[in-house]
């Protein structure tokens, strides 16, 4: 097991769980380079069974070109981010409802290229709620998955398990990033005039 993919996983879940909505007024490109990051540990995890070098890689490859479709793809930024967000999101749902190792991962990513349309068809409607729900609730699965893979004697950090309590942790930090973000995202607003339209 790796301890740098365990570490990567739990730093960035806690960055985008507390400032999703911050990091794409702020500095989109690494908020999509970090969406890309942890989609590709998980897509890393799922084909291994584990955070190695596989994962890492693909992590990498996953924010550099997340991170350059942010300036290629200008004009359908919110787009972008709506679909890359909602795989996120249908990740880290089906890893929390344990659909990662039914039918090799079919549900699994079935359910992520579902959410991927539903995000990009809605996330430029409703794009504050949105980013900061999906954020929130990606953030604390993947912040679960890295604490699971750094001490998987743990049962608390395995979501994936179905026990009540793991999954009574992911809701209850998922609602602290909301609870974060809603309340800091006036200030956040207010930091970069103009965000809210041009991006």
């Amino acid at each position: 097991m790796s301890l740098a993919g365990s570490l990567l996983l739990i730093l960035t879940g806690l960055g985008i769980m507390t400032y999703g909505l911050f990091l794409f007024y702020a500095w989109l490109p690494l908020l999509y380079a970090l969406v890309g990051l942890d989609i590709g540990l998980i897509a890393g995890r799922m084909i291994t069974g584990e955070i190695g070098p596989l994962a890492i890689g693909l992590g990498i490859a996953g924010a550099v070109v997340l991170g350059a479709a942010s300036y290629f793809l200008e004009p359908y930024r919110r787009i972008l981010l709506g679909v890359s967000g909602g795989f996120l999101f249908g990740l880290s749902l089906g890893t929390a409802l344990g659909l990662e190792s039914i039918v090799g991962g079919v549900f699994m990513r079935a359910l992520a290229f579902a959410c991927a349309i539903a995000g990009g068809i809605l996330v430029p409607r409703f794009f504050n709620p949105f980013v900061i729900g999906a954020s929130a609730f990606s953030g604390a699965s993947l912040l679960m998955t890295g604490l699971h893979e750094l001490a998987p004697g743990i049962r608390l950090f395995d979501s994936a398990s179905g026990e009540p309590l793991a999954i009574a942790v992911l809701a209850i930090l998922a609602l602290v990033g909301v609870a974060w973000q809603a309340k800091n995202i006036s200030s956040w607003i207010r930091m970069f005039p103009g965000s809210a339209t041009a991006r």
